[in-house]
């Protein structure tokens, strides 16, 4: 999630459902995952409806981090 999410214009924010649509995954997967990024300051939600997800200035430079490399490639 984070790697989609860092793949944005820093202001540019996802709703869940993008996001599901955009990884292939569950509903459920992808809440929990961004719940975890939001505890951990890598991903913060927008307080209008719907919720927007977006990286964090954190969560971009975590991923320039030469480990999390592979998820920030480019997609097919």
């Amino acid at each position: 999630m984070l790697g989609a999410l860092s793949m944005l214009d820093p202001l540019r924010a996802l709703t869940c459902r993008q996001l599901c649509r955009a990884a292939g995954l569950p509903d459920t997967s992808v809440h929990r995952a961004l719940l975890r990024l939001s505890r951990t300051g890598l991903a913060v939600s927008t307080f209008q409806g719907p919720v927007r997800w977006r990286s964090t200035d954190r969560g971009r430079v975590t991923l320039t981090r030469a480990v999390y490399r592979e998820y920030i490639g480019v997609r097919p």
